[in-house]
């Protein structure tokens, strides 16, 4: 669920968002010149680095993403707490 929420929304960033597409243009560039400028032996390790990150970052934005929802509940908790106060 989580990451078809997450997937909408990058496609929406590239449709919307100029700069983002840009600096995902050019960080899919660079990394791979950096790659293909390596040598045989380490073009594999580059791509389990680059895989790795991916894990990386699908973990923390579900992180982020459960800590923005846990915190709107707290807020819409406090705000009810406070109107019938």
């Amino acid at each position: 669920m989580l990451h078809i929420l997450f997937e909408a929304m990058y496609r929406e960033l590239l449709d919307t968002d100029p700069t983002y597409k840009m600096l995902l243009q050019e960080s899919d560039q660079y990394f791979h010149q950096l790659r293909n400028a390596l040598p045989e032996e380490l073009q594999d390790a580059a791509f389990q680095y680059e895989d790795t990150q991916f894990s990386l970052q699908a973990i923390t934005e579900r992180a982020i993403y459960l800590q923005g929802f846990k915190d709107a509940l707290y807020l819409s908790n406090e705000l009810r707490s406070s109107s019938t106060a």
